[in-house]
């Protein structure tokens, strides 16, 4: 029988801000360069999340989202002047072709200030392939007709391409050597900048040849990795944010495209630098007018938090510094220039004013992938979420932080809070189980090598914590199940159940205490007997179980998994009763309503759907996800639910 789907599920808040700087270690999620900006009619901030872009609207929130349905996590962004258009880059595992997307942000703005919500593909102009592996930088011209790209190291390509047919128009080799930035002159259509490992490149244009014709800029014995760039208003000076912390400042007149036997009488040259450098090199940079005198300051942005203001001589101006949390990717003025907002690799979201400079956090979000959330018991405006580093808690209403909990390089896979909510018991790679007090964020115990291996399953009994003794399972990687009496002065173990194969995904337990199910990866779900310790019956699907729950009058079970199935086991003999086709993708979460007839499952194709459990079919779907989705919890008073990603993000969807 085929799915009947009569709504979309409606999608009242995200928090997140981020997008993936590499693939092959681990990155901030906010460290995509420039992902952070303000449109040029101010109306809405454009920012990237995973796979995907966010266009949010200044005043009312709204939220739409551009997204191209590609697997490819944005590498970088870029707003053309008159605010027509936006660029996207993105990247991938290897050296497969990748894509640079132009959007209609003209068009994108007045659906997002109207409140509307629209197709996501409505927005897409054209798709620009070329380059392998990752596009680093991209640009549009002053008045929007062509757009530059440069391609990742393994590339190291520029193109430029015909905005309005989306071909490509000329190409070369941007350096000898690895660029970085790529960006284009304010008052010229024809010339644009590169800049990456020693070397400084003024580049120009033929389109009628067609032909790019690089000169270099003479540095004398300088030798520096720039990374950053932004050109002053008259197009006289370009400025470069370097590896080691210092900005370089360069006049960038040059001559036009000549023979090949005639010499150049004008050659961009190094003007100076400046004298303080800055920890952890300069990842952003941009250039802001003086109103008072005109003059051209540049604003500098750190790899360590630290945001500077520079006068025209690169020299520092102390007042006008400030720290931030992680390093500083985004710098974007807003169309007064009275103030500009920062995003930094911490997935941090500030607003500085730039006559006083002060801060102020406009948004937090986690930095890194997301791996499970929870409701407290009866408590529908908080939840709880769990990823690199730390546990955060968050006002449901508000949609903001309240509690960051942070545990240095280790990443928390699993929480939950126990039944008077006096404690967050966290599962951890190191092997560690954590507790903490909910509203300080202190520790209250430490379980150590309760696995040999990771914790990555965790629940607790439904207990009383508050009486002498309560209990709380976890699952290791190793495949373990270990059930643990927990005390006010110590903890111990009590049951020790090995009989998996395969990592432990998800630990379930029924309402009285009495029984737990772990689903893990060798392809079976076990339910225990918690007061014996012994396996009571056992699931076996040729797939990886990714979650299962119970239905709340505990008759049934429901699995899912790697299948792409959605399995009902009848939970007095274990026998299998139904299985449901859950699309094309592993179903990887699941939560269900109290009165049995509904329930939520998230998967790896990026949707959050809403069944009708006796039917088995959905009701509703939930698009906005740019990656897997690995946590979704329905809350208490039912009339929400919220999804987490690997993507960074955390989904507020209305029921």
């Amino acid at each position: 029988m085929a799915n009947k789907i009569s709504r979309d599920l409606k999608l009242e808040a995200v928090i997140g801000f981020s997008g993936y700087n590499s693939l092959h270690c681990f990155n901030p999620l906010g460290s995509v360069p420039c992902g952070l900006q303000y449109t040029p009619c101010g109306r809405c901030i454009v920012y990237p999340l995973g796979s995907v872009i966010a266009v949010k609207s200044v005043q009312s929130k709204h939220l739409i989202f551009l997204d191209a349905e590609v697997d490819k996590k944005v590498s970088c962004v870029a707003l053309s002047n008159d605010g027509r258009y936006l660029a996207t880059g993105h990247e991938t595992d290897g050296v497969t072709k990748v894509e640079a997307i132009i959007w209609d942000l003209r068009k994108a703005i007045q659906t997002c200030v109207k409140g509307e919500n629209a197709r996501q593909s409505n927005f897409l102009l054209h798709r620009l392939f070329q380059h392998h592996g990752r596009v680093q930088s991209l640009d549009f011209s002053c008045d929007a007709s062509f757009l530059v790209t440069l391609g990742g190291q393994d590339d190291n390509d520029l193109v430029v391409w015909d905005v309005e047919s989306g071909k490509g128009i000329c190409g070369s080799p941007a350096a000898n050597d690895t660029a970085f930035c790529v960006k284009w002159l304010n008052q010229r259509n024809d010339r644009f900048i590169t800049c990456g490992n020693n070397h400084f490149r003024v580049w120009q244009v033929c389109t009628e040849t067609p032909k790019l014709h690089a000169v270099d800029a003479t540095m004398g014995s300088r030798r520096r990795v720039m990374k950053c760039l932004s050109i002053s208003k008259d197009d006289q000076f370009g400025f470069a944010g370097s590896k080691t912390g210092e900005v370089l400042k360069f006049r960038i007149d040059r001559d036009d495209i000549k023979r090949f036997e005639e010499p150049d009488d004008q050659r961009p040259n190094l003007e100076g630098c400046s004298n303080e450098w800055l920890n952890k090199g300069v990842k952003s940079i941009v250039c802001v007018i003086n109103p008072l005198s005109g003059n051209t300051n540049i604003i500098a942005g750190a790899g360590d938090g630290t945001v500077q203001l520079l006068n025209p001589k690169l020299q520092a101006i102390p007042s006008h510094c400030i720290k931030l949390d992680g390093g500083v990717t985004s710098i974007s003025l807003d169309h007064s220039s009275r103030s500009f907002v920062v995003g930094t690799e911490f997935s941090q979201r500030y607003s500085i004013d730039i006559a006083q400079f002060t801060s102020e956090l406009r948004g937090s979000c986690h930095y890194a992938e997301i791996y499970d959330v929870k409701f407290p018991r009866g408590c529908s405006s908080l939840f709880v979420t769990a990823s690199y580093e730390d546990i955060r808690v968050w006002d449901a209403k508000k949609r903001q932080e309240l509690l960051r909990i942070r545990v240095p390089n280790m990443t928390c896979n699993a929480i939950d809070i126990t039944s008077s909510g006096t404690s967050i018991v966290s599962a951890w790679s190191d092997g560690n189980i954590r507790s903490f007090f909910p509203q300080s964020g202190k520790s209250k115990f430490v379980i150590s090598d309760a696995h040999p291996d990771e914790v990555t399953a965790l629940t607790t009994c439904n207990d009383n914590d508050t009486m002498t003794e309560w209990r709380l399972v976890s699952g290791g990687k190793e495949g373990g199940v270990s059930v643990w009496i927990v005390t006010p002065s110590h903890q111990r173990l009590l049951h020790s159940m090995k009989e998996h194969r395969g990592s432990i995904n998800a630990l379930k337990c029924n309402a009285d205490g009495s029984q737990v199910v772990s689903a893990s990866s060798d392809g079976s779900c076990i339910v225990w007997d918690l007061q014996k310790g012994v396996r009571v019956h056992a699931l076996f699907e040729n797939a990886v179980f990714k979650d299962m729950i119970f239905h709340p009058d505990e008759a049934q079970y429901l699995t899912c998994g790697t299948n792409c199935k959605l399995t009902y086991w009848d939970a007095y003999d274990a026998s299998p009763i139904r299985v449901t086709d859950g699309g094309n993708a592993a179903i990887t979460c699941l939560d269900i309503k109290s009165d049995g007839n509904t329930f939520v499952s998230g998967s790896s194709d990026k949707q959050v759907k809403l069944w009708d459990y006796d039917d088995g079919l959905t009701e509703v779907i939930g698009r906005g996800h740019s990656g897997v989705i690995n946590g979704i919890a329905i809350s208490p008073d039912e009339r929400s639910l919220v999804s987490v990603g690997s993507e960074g993000g955390i989904f507020i969807w209305g029921l």
